[in-house]
């Protein structure tokens, strides 16, 4: 059993040389497709200003139950907005209720 360590790196370094020069219908090449991926981080909701739309969104966390991943996904952004801002006005109001004394 002989091991041949030339060919092996010259077997790849023909590999790479190639796959680099192809170009797919994309136009992108061979290993930036294989690289790319599609985590499904599109936007689709309302933007992040659009509070009115947000709101409905959030509420829509609790009185409607999501048919997809997506619907899921903004329901929970547009809550993160809401919880967010919960969160940091109830720390503030509470040093203000009540400041350290140091």
């Amino acid at each position: 059993f002989v091991f041949c360590f030339g060919a092996m790196s010259l077997l790849s370094l023909g590999s790479r040389s190639a796959a680099r020069h192809t170009v797919l219908r994309s136009g992108l090449a061979q290993p930036q497709a294989v690289a790319r991926r599609c985590l499904g981080d599109s936007v689709t909701g309302p933007q992040i200003n659009d509070l009115a739309g947000n709101l409905k969104k959030a509420q829509e966390f609790f009185t409607k139950s999501a048919l997809s991943y997506g619907e899921y996904k903004q329901q929970c952004v547009s809550l993160r907005l809401f919880a967010f801002t919960g969160v940091c006005a109830g720390c503030v109001l509470s040093l203000v209720i009540c400041p350290p004394k140091s």
